[in-house]
């Protein structure tokens, strides 16, 4: 059965976005063959109707009486936001290996995700010569040459928060197309380069508004999203 139904939305919102990745992390470890909203609902605690919205958002329709197909509705996602699949493996840096980038050198963390560290950056030469790992690791100076070399894609930030934003300016002047910034640093993103702020404190901050701010919404469906089931519906 084709449940390719509709074509995608030209625009897929930010929050859209965090979720339909959340689900690929989640069909991808399930055992199921298909498998509905509500039931994914009940996993994410999200409303169905919302999780139908994001999904028909790119362009995958079904799955409203029978579920989805669990492994076509994975590879969708995957494909549609060019996220790497477990097969095939896009390459990574650490950029700071004081001791939370020290603490990602274990490379069987990203075993099996489609995403592979290949190198290690930091200031500190000393740091680079004694830490071991299963990578090559270099002084910060070599940044540019390694990552053109390699062709690295995406890096991890980790620096001082001093060091953060000019790091990663260089980071996307020479090819780097995301950076997973795990500094307190607020960075932006450039043209060139996505920049994911992921201090554990920005986080928690976000966290603590969110949690502040829950309101029940009783599952009802918005204008957006009855609209859009109904355009799957229609095919």
């Amino acid at each position: 059965m084709n449940e390719m139904l509709a074509a995608p939305q030209k625009r897929v919102s930010e929050p859209s976005k965090r979720r339909l990745v959340l689900l690929a992390e989640l069909l991808s470890r399930t055992d199921k063959t298909r498998i509905t909203s509500v039931e994914l609902a009940s996993l994410v605690h999200w409303s169905s109707a919302l999780i139908r919205h994001d999904i028909a958002s790119i362009g995958f329709c079904g799955g409203v009486s029978n579920g989805y197909d669990v492994r076509r509705l994975c590879d969708a996602i995957l494909r549609f936001f060019e996220i790497a699949p477990a097969s095939s493996e896009k390459k990574c840096c650490i950029v700071g290996l004081g001791r939370l980038g020290t603490a990602l050198l274990d490379e069987a963390i990203f075993d099996g995700t489609g995403y592979k560290i290949v190198a290690g950056f930091d200031p500190n030469v000393n740091r680079t010569e004694i830490l071991r790992s299963a990578f090559p690791l270099y002084p910060a100076s070599r940044i540019e040459a390694v990552v053109a070399s390699e062709r690295i894609e995406y890096a991890i930030l980790a620096s001082k928060n001093e060091d953060a934003a000019p790091l990663a300016s260089r980071l996307a002047s020479c090819g780097i197309r995301g950076i997973v910034n795990y500094t307190d640093a607020v960075l932006g993103s450039t043209l060139s380069a996505r920049v994911e702020n992921a201090s554990p404190v920005t986080l928690l901050r976000t966290l603590s508004a969110r949690v502040s701010g829950i309101a029940s919404d009783g599952g009802k469906k918005t204008e957006v999203e009855n609209a859009t089931e109904q355009r799957c519906r229609s095919g």
